[in-house]
């Protein structure tokens, strides 16, 4: 199979892009689960990741898929593709526009292409391996690093607990940075390539919230460390 292109995952997650902007204008009609502890799905998640497999499937015939809701399986050497179709469910169900889409394809195990979009700010950024960061389409220039002010972003979630990331973030401010958590690793990762971000980290992502943030995160010229 030939590697997909950033045209091509960039027209798909436009139409995921628009699906989940419709579903979030009919807010009050979502049908929410929690399908554990603090972590919701939505019918809006369920139908952007059908119409993700969906479109991939159509474009990259015997594509291999793990999505955050309806599973799959790549491991550490896999060839396939890597999506979340709404990562920060709660930020989105609640109405705050800080969420977003993924979809990262990875080669051997590798990231080597990807998408976040970030529908709520109208942005959509992409990379492949060796050819720069693209938002809405268009190449820009490598980020350039914050010398101030100093503001990085950390994650929260089950895996680790909130003492030990109180106790980071306390490390982070004796070094004189603002610490935020946005609570969704897509938009962290999405701004930190920006610019708008010192940097981001969480004990804990899924592979669909970093297979294409890895590779976006490269091409902005950034340190990225996935352990």
């Amino acid at each position: 199979m030939d590697l997909p292109t950033p045209g091509q995952i960039e027209t798909i997650m436009r139409r995921a892009a628009d699906l989940a902007m419709a579903h979030s204008a009919m807010r009050d009609t979502l049908i929410v689960d929690e399908k554990s502890r603090g972590q919701f799905v939505t019918n809006a998640d369920i139908e952007v990741e059908d119409l993700l497999r969906g479109e991939i499937t159509a474009a990259f015939k015997g594509a291999r898929i793990l999505g955050e809701e309806k599973g799959g399986a790549l491991d550490e050497t896999a060839t396939g593709w890597a999506i979340d179709p709404i990562d920060g469910t709660t930020n989105y169900v609640l109405g705050l526009p800080i969420w977003g889409i993924s979809a990262g394809y990875l080669q051997n195990g590798r990231s080597v292409l990807g998408a976040i979009a970030l529908p709520e700010l109208g942005l959509l950024l992409s990379a492949e391996a060796k050819g720069g960061l693209r938002v809405n389409g268009q190449p820009v220039a490598q980020r350039r690093p914050l010398r101030a002010p100093k503001l990085i972003a950390l994650g929260e979630n089950d895996f680790e607990a909130g003492s030990d990331t109180d106790s980071r973030a306390q490390l982070f401010r004796a070094k004189g940075f603002a610490v935020v958590r946005y609570r969704c690793a897509v938009f962290s990762l999405a701004s930190a390539a920006l610019g708008r971000l010192s940097g981001y980290i969480e004990h804990g992502c899924g592979l669909w919230d970093v297979a294409a943030a890895e590779i976006i995160c490269r091409e902005a010229g950034m340190t990225v460390a996935i352990r």
